[in-house]
């Protein structure tokens, strides 16, 4: 064999297994068998990725062998050989959930392997371009070249933690794939023995089997409170340290060109979770009031330890080095004010960065405890501190002490992410405002009947009040338990604002806009509780509310509605005290649901055009916020593609969108990765600042206004006004289980409703049961029906091609549908539509769906004149390595929803119902998705 190198890794851990299982050359044994055995280098995927997983997987076998025994193991492998035949198929619950978590086990080890392998790839230098990574930091800024100080002034991303469509994987199993992880990547450690090659096996071993043991189905829902632990857990492991190592590169690429100056922050973290109270009662005010605690105490927790790391750190001696008298000044005067203990004042007396450590850990305890006198007032003084030391050595030339080092890292962090962490986006939706705002009129006197009142009533009687000094409510009100929690937000925002500084609560979010008045509404609520005051020139919020854009009915009227509220003469002076800069939410999941996936996409892109032009000609800036979901049906797909096909003069640097579920726990989860995800966007925004914004050809605009019309058509006839298809969809999907899951706070059905149709399912178990039943019909129906004809006429073909060629809007939507035509098995899929009664309705459904998806993958093929994803071949081969081993969680589950309704209800409340979760968790690792 020859000699492996840190760029062979497989080459390596070859070595490591010939000397845990060979000696002096002997060759190592055979492992046993493991549950799949389904070769990945055989597809052609990377040979160190086929080797992890083989190596997992025969570790699984050894495990499942012993725990299950052998008689249940050679049935899971049987069910593998064919999962259609019901001789192979187990008829115990308890059977079926024990099969079931192996299979899910082994796609939570494959997508383990596959972060990892990403991981290797982004780090192999033979895959850089002048030692460059393509896609990084450095990449973007060679290409926007003497403009990157600029861009980087005006740049701003602003990535947002929600709680849904949450993870179905629990943070004990989280953690424990990632040091599987860890172990996988294969560098000897120092604090490992001199046997540790032999070891390698043992630990893997040990952590497959406690992983085994280890229930990933949650017994209850999860609480708001759990949730925002959850979110907390990721800046803690990854997203602290990758925003900082972010900004790193910045600097880097700036020092690179000749700038020495500190690199603005470009990335800054929000959150929803504790803060989204749109259709979730449980998120009360006290909720958020304790969200807002946690944030704080969590973010000052890591600072105290960082700040003892730096302190152990920073150990330089003021005899061998010199001293900083103005530094040794500031040391001497802060120990007048809040003196240490004397012992430690002679200890380290000639160790004055250790003293001045010590004082700044002083103080953020004293922060952490809310000790008057002692704590700090804001973050900017903990910078200031921070900044002092820096300064003091770069003083006395210690430069290697300044650059990169975790001093200027914790500056960065301290500068980044304050005493709040991340900002809290408040949301709710537009009804619950206007019945809070009825309620307060009618007990102040205004009027009686102001939610029945016209649009322009309503704004004449908001206009009015948002004039007046007077508050509504008196002290002794009699007031709702709505409007008093209504109100309790606002005051709870205040506080922390206060308390925690501004960045802590920036943005309220309204649901369902569809007038002024909804916005209005907020405004005179905010006012009502002292966070808007009337001055001179008019009534400034403190708090930027968000029009939140979420039907095809509301993008297009949206254009409309926005002129009308930045220029609406109540809420100018706010707007003018933000900078005249509004932001704008954009409703992936809905307008998807709503319309179908080329209709939605069409219709966010040319909202986006139609705002960015009705800012600029009012002389405001708009920055969109993308509420984007994991998969492509809920506007998924890679963030940085999405940034650089925006429509010309869109977009000026600044942009949010939302980070939810299993593609949080993607990202998040390994700091590498998460890095790399970063640095894409921040790389994108930085090229798309700089792209030359030429106006879009007006031949594909009118293509696509066409074509999405038709694919809104094809679609809405299907689920809207087929009066069978929701029969079907409730009987060829599992949505009927995806409603037991305890994974989530939120409801799946809107409140008050009921489940009876499309209109009360929210769109993340919508898209979730299309996925489970292999249809993955939300990515790509009405694609097919939309654009087949033009591929008869020349003509319009050829503009196809020269749209999908010269168009990145067009080509990332056709990419995207590429993904979903080629994840989609419709013969699974069939077998979802077998159980449909009566039959003939199964039958017709289906075949409606067989027909798309194959008009859809020719059209693709024809505009692209390549087989789907050939262009991404690794992904291609990904999915038709997992197809095998995805198959039998679907017989499982197909069985199960056969004999639920024979079931007694004991029954379904126990064992079998737990056999079903398993069966979507299975399927939801094997998809990577939960909609």
């Amino acid at each position: 064999m020859a000699e492996p190198t840190p760029e062979d890794p497989l080459a390596y851990r070859l070595e490591r297994e010939e000397e845990a299982y060979g000696a002096l050359g002997e060759p190592r044994p055979e492992r046993p068998s493991g549950l799949v055995d389904i070769s990945a280098a055989d597809h052609g995927l990377p040979a160190p990725l086929g080797y992890d997983v083989w190596l997992l997987d025969s570790i699984l076998g050894e495990i499942l062998r012993e725990q299950l025994g052998e008689e249940r193991f050679a049935q899971a492998r049987a069910l593998l050989k064919d999962p259609w035949d019901p001789q192979n198929l187990p008829q115990d619950p308890v059977a079926i959930r024990q099969i079931a978590r192996a299979f899910t086990l082994y796609f939570q080890l494959v997508n383990t392997a596959e972060q990892k392998e990403i991981v290797r790839v982004n780090r192999d230098p033979r895959r850089r371009v002048g030692g460059v990574r393509r896609e990084s930091i450095r990449d973007a800024a060679n290409h926007v070249h003497s403009a990157l100080r600029d861009h980087l002034h005006s740049i701003e991303v602003c990535p947002t933690l929600t709680a849904h469509p949450t993870e179905a994987k629990r943070r004990a199993v989280l953690d424990k794939l990632l040091n599987i992880a860890d172990e996988l990547a294969g560098a000897p450690r120092l604090e490992s023995s001199l046997d540790e090659a032999q070891e390698l096996d043992a630990r893997l071993r040990q952590k497959l089997s406690t992983l085994w043991q280890t229930d990933e189905m949650r017994s209850v829902s999860l609480t708001v409170e759990e949730e925002v632990r959850n979110a907390l857990y990721f800046f803690e492991r990854t997203i602290f340290d990758v925003v900082a190592w972010l900004h790193e590169d910045l600097q880097d690429a700036l020092v690179s060109q000749g700038v020495h100056e500190e690199v603005p922050v470009c990335v800054r973290f929000r959150s929803w979770v504790g803060g989204d109270r749109d259709g979730n009662p449980l998120v009360t005010p006290q909720v958020t009031a304790d969200t807002l605690e946690a944030h704080r105490r969590t973010v000052l927790e890591i600072y105290l330890q960082r700040a003892a790391d730096l302190r152990r750190e920073i150990t330089i001696s003021s005899k061998l080095v010199g001293r900083d008298v103005e530094f040794a000044h500031l040391v001497e005067a802060e120990m007048v004010r809040a003196p240490l203990a004397d012992d430690r004042i002679s200890r380290y007396a000639q160790e004055p960065y250790v003293l001045r450590m010590l004082q700044i850990e002083s103080r953020l305890q004293a922060t952490l405890d809310r000790i008057p006198g002692r704590a700090y007032e804001s973050a900017d003084e903990l910078v200031r501190d921070l900044a002092g030391i820096r300064t003091s050595l770069q003083r006395l030339g210690i430069s290697q002490e300044t650059e990169r080092s975790n001093l200027t890292r914790l500056l960065m962090q301290a500068r980044i992410f304050g005493f709040h962490m991340a900002s809290l986006d408040i949301r709710q939706h537009s009804e619950a405002h206007e019945a809070a705002v009825s309620e307060m009129f009618r007990v102040a006197g205004v009027c009686d009947d102001y939610a029945t009142r016209s649009e322009d009533l309503k704004l004449e009687i908001l206009r009015r009040e948002l004039a007046s000094p007077r508050p509504l409510l008196g002290p002794d009100a009699g007031i709702s338990d709505h409007l008093r929690q209504t109100l309790e937000v606002f005051q709870v925002v205040k506080r922390a604002r206060r308390e925690l500084g501004p960045e802590s609560v920036k943005a309220y979010i309204v649901s369902m806009t569809h007038g002024v008045s909804d916005l209005l509404e907020v405004l005179l609520l905010a006012k009502e509780c002292g966070l808007a005051h009337l001055r001179l020139d008019g009534l400034v919020s403190e708090i930027e509310v968000v029009p939140l854009f979420e039907t095809i009915d509301d993008l297009r009227r949206s254009g409309e509605l926005l002129e009308a509220w930045i220029t609406e003469p109540s809420f100018r002076p706010s707007l003018e005290a933000m900078g005249l800069r509004q932001e704008v939410m954009l409703g992936y999941s809905d307008s998807s649901k709503d319309g179908g996936f080329l209709a939605a996409n069409w219709s966010l892109h040319s909202t986006q055009a139609c705002l960015a032009e009705v800012a600029q000609r009012n002389g405001v800036a708009v920055r969109f916020f993308h509420g984007r979901g994991g998969t492509v049906g809920r506007g998924g797909g890679r963030a940085n593609r999405a940034i650089l096909s925006q429509p010309p003069g869109s977009f000026d640097g600044q942009i949010r969108f939302t980070e939810q579920g299993e593609v949080i726990s993607f990202r998040y989860s390994m700091p590498a990765i998460a890095h790399r995800h970063l640095e894409q966007i921040v790389g994108a925004a930085l090229m798309a600042v700089d792209a030359n914004a030429e106006p879009e050809p007006p031949e594909f605009l009118a293509a696509m206004a066409e074509l999405s019309e038709r694919s809104r058509e094809a679609y809405r006839a299907l689920v809207y006004d087929d009066p069978e298809f929701w029969g079907f969809y409730n009987q060829a999907t599992p949505i009927d289980f995806i409603s037991l899951l305890p994974i989530a706070s939120r409801p799946v059905f809107r409140p008050g409703k009921a489940l009876q149709g499309i209109d009360q399912l929210r769109a993340i178990p919508w898209n979730f049961a299309w996925v489970q039943s292999r249809y993955v019909m939300v990515g790509w129906y009405g694609l097919g029906s939309a654009m087949e004809s033009w591929l008869d006429d020349p003509e319009k073909l050829a503009l196809l091609r020269w749209m999908y060629r010269d168009w990145p809007f067009f080509r990332t939507v056709l990419d995207n549908a590429q993904l979903e035509l080629c994840r989609a098995q419709l013969s699974t899929a069939r077998r979802y539509a077998d159980r449909v009664k009566p039959a003939e309705m199964g039958d017709r459904f289906h075949q409606l769906l067989l027909d798309e998806h194959s008009r859809s993958v020719r059209t693709v093929e024809a505009i692209t004149e390549r087989p789907l994803l050939e262009r991404a071949p690794v992904v291609r081969r990904t999915i038709a390595f997992r197809n095998p081993a995805v198959e039998p969680l679907n017989a499982m589950q197909l069985q199960i929803m056969d004999r639920w309704d024979s079931l007694t209800a004991e029954e379904q409340a126990g064992p079998w119902r737990e056999a079903a979760l398993q069966t979507i968790a299975g399927l939801a690792a094997a998809m990577q998705s939960t909609g």
